[in-house]
């Protein structure tokens, strides 16, 4: 479901948890877009904060890694952890500035 947390069921634990951006009408696909999460204290350097925001995840601070979203198979999704909706406005900020620019 559309910006819902899941586990990621790949086991890529550099990537533990995946938010689903895709529109919950478009369910006929094998496949859903995607954003990973990173743990924000693993982070090198500053990122750009509205390119990728930072969430609260089972009480810890993960990136939004927008510019690596992806199309991924159903079965790589896991389980449900939390909903993603209060972080809804910056994430779909991240998503515009990606591809506009602003």
């Amino acid at each position: 479901m559309q910006f819902q947390v899941y586990r990621n069921g790949s086991g890529n634990a550099h990537y533990p948890y995946l938010i689903d951006i895709q529109s919950d009408l478009v369910e006929v696909l094998a496949t859903r877009v995607v954003i990973p999460l990173v743990p924000a204290i693993l982070a090198d350097k500053p990122l750009p904060v509205r390119l990728n925001p930072i969430i609260q995840v089972e009480g810890e601070d993960y990136l939004v890694m927008t510019s690596e979203m992806a199309g991924v198979g159903t079965a790589a999704i896991g389980e449900w952890v939390c909903s993603a909706m209060p972080w809804r406005t910056q994430i779909k900020a991240g998503i515009d500035f990606l591809f506009d620019g602003f």
